[in-house]
């Protein structure tokens, strides 16, 4: 063997051990762990970690936790934590985000922050209420009352209600209304608007009344009416 060949020889073998050392740096680890009860209660955490061959640490956890009270309240905590941490001191880069939902008494509250490094840069926080009741019988006679309210993350509380009402007589003869009111609130005072539109229709001895009014803060910007005959 020539002194070219042995030198060549001895470089491939190095370039071999290089790429064999570099690839024993790197790591995969993963774990998760769950545990529940009949109760509904919930606990999730996911973990992985992984080390490339820079030495480049690139870490993900995520927990999630389902709490139930005796009255079927609900407390769920999602959270995610990335973390990438380059070989070196002070270059590690981590992001939370963490979601939360209380259900207490109908009403809902969920929160959402996200930070980097330590820093707020995202959070946000909604109330929202949602209730609807329906009554109805056999001859034909509706009522139906939903209500939703919800509170954003600027303090402004939005509600909407509609009331649906269908009345039938011994004729046969029915009367309808719909009654809709959306209220903003902005925080702060004397910024309210109420916006309340209203709807009626009556059929009798073949004609059929319909009529819509709608005000705003109280004062009436369209109001109309029509009689025409039944189909």
């Amino acid at each position: 063997m020539t002194m070219k060949s042995i030198l060549l020889a001895s470089t491939a073998v190095f370039a071999l051990s290089a790429a064999a050392f570099a690839a024993d740096k790197e790591s995969y680890e993963s774990n998760t762990k769950i545990e529940k009860d009949s109760a509904g209660n919930y606990s999730e955490k996911d973990t992985v970690i992984k080390t490339d061959a820079n030495g480049t640490i690139n870490s993900s956890k995520k927990t999630l936790k389902i709490a139930v009270d005796a009255k079927g309240n609900t407390d769920k905590t999602r959270t995610t934590e990335v973390v990438v941490d380059p070989k070196g001191l002070g270059n590690k880069h981590v992001v939370v985000t963490k979601d939360t939902e209380k259900t207490k008494y109908g009403m809902v509250d969920t929160t959402h922050t996200k930070t980097v490094n330590g820093k707020n840069v995202e959070g946000t926080k909604d109330n929202y209420k949602s209730t609807s009741k329906i009554q109805k019988d056999s001859e034909g006679n509706y009522a139906e009352r939903d209500i939703t309210t919800k509170t954003d993350a600027n303090g402004t509380t939005t509600s909407f209600e509609k009331d649906a009402n269908v009345a039938v007589d011994a004729n046969g003869d029915v009367s309808k209304s719909t009654t809709t009111e959306k209220i903003t609130d902005p925080k702060g005072l004397f910024n309210k608007s109420t916006v309340t539109t209203s709807n009626t229709e009556q059929t009798k001895d073949g004609m059929v009344k319909t009529s819509q009014d709608v005000t705003v803060d109280g004062k009436t910007v369209e109001s109309k009416s029509e009689l025409t005959p039944a189909r």
